[in-house]
């Protein structure tokens, strides 16, 4: 009977830790919180105990012995399966960790290259005119660090994040490819994680930051803004929405005092999975309307395959006020939403 009791044991302990990893692997943080909710929800299994033994010769002091109750939470592989899983979240809260999507799109075409910068602001750099080739590379790293965690025990973070985005003339050797444009931003936030639900829609954070964008160039090709923004993100199933609003710190920017009214003051993010496949898009403005569509696929792994469309002002700081029409295919570590 002991034997029955010890299988019993590691069959639960064996589809414990099994959960925790499985969760443990779920690449986006929201559906990866809610497993380990589901998990932690069930109930846990009842307390395995085997029959009284045989009647004890007269011989002796009659005594009752009772196997002691062992559940899946008291057992040293469900311990070790718990402190697993802890020390995931330790090492998630204290680590760099990915923010925006981080994407490499060797092959982008842009049918509308902002072509037309006035002779007077392109500081004789050719290839910002007729020599820019339609055909670039575009890739954007983006990553946040914790700086201070669970503030009061209200799963409330201090964090700072850093965005790059890049533009990059690979095939225009006539001009020794050059990095056309390269957008740096910067924030500093506060993020809240209040686990809210209303009407099946999960609100899993909410942030409050203070950013700044710019393309470190001087005047005239300077083009820079400071933000206050708020962003809320909830998640339904396998729909995922993200709203960002924001107000300018600096309302009229001296290089570039009209980009609110190309960029607008927020931006609508939704998503869906497809299982191996992921497709999302964001809105902009409708006054000057920008709009992207994203689309994945896993390859098995941590990479996946990224089909990237683009429509709109805004693509970067230089091209704030001209539209173009882009697509690209590469590859995408994270997503988001």
């Amino acid at each position: 009977m002991p034997l029955l009791v010890a299988t019993a044991d590691l069959t639960a302990n064996a589809d414990l830790a099994e959960g925790l990893s499985r969760c443990a692997a779920i690449e986006r943080s929201s559906a990866r919180l809610a497993c380990f909710d589901a998990l932690a929800s069930h109930e846990t299994p009842k307390a395995v105990t085997g029959p009284r033994p045989p009647p004890i010769p007269e011989t002796q002091a009659p005594r009752e012995i009772e196997s002691a109750p062992m559940t899946a939470s008291t057992t040293p592989a469900a311990s070790a399966a718990r402190s697993l899983a802890e020390d995931l979240d330790r090492r998630r809260s204290l680590g760099v960790r990915l923010y925006r999507p981080n994407y490499l799109l060797p092959v982008t075409y842009n049918d509308n290259p902002n072509r037309n910068i006035p002779d007077e602001e392109r500081l004789d750099i050719p290839f910002l005119g007729d020599a820019l080739d339609n055909v670039e590379m575009k890739f954007q790293i983006s990553f946040e660090v914790p700086l201070w965690t669970d503030i009061l025990e209200r799963d409330l973070d201090v964090y700072f994040a850093y965005t790059q985005l890049a533009f990059f003339q690979a095939y225009n050797q006539e001009y020794s490819s050059p990095f056309r444009e390269t957008n740096y931003e910067p924030e500093l936030g506060l993020n809240w994680q209040p686990d809210l639900s209303l009407l099946g829609w999960r609100l899993h954070s909410t942030r409050l930051m203070l950013d700044h964008q710019s393309n470190g160039r001087s005047d005239p090709l300077s083009r820079s803004w400071n933000r206050l923004i708020g962003q809320a993100e909830a998640d339904r199933g396998p729909y995922h929405l993200a709203l960002r609003i924001w107000s300018p710190l600096e309302p009229n920017p001296s290089d570039n005092p009209d980009i609110y009214e190309y960029l607008g003051y927020g931006e609508l993010h939704a998503g869906y999975d497809l299982g191996k496949q992921h497709v999302s898009l964001m809105f902009r403005n409708p006054t000057h309307p920008s709009v992207q569509i994203d689309w994945t696929y896993s390859l098995g792994g941590a990479v996946k395959l990224y089909l990237q469309y683009f429509n709109g002002y805004g693509e970067s700081l230089l091209d704030f006020d001209h539209s173009v029409n882009r697509i690209g295919l590469g590859f995408l570590l994270n997503e988001w939403p």
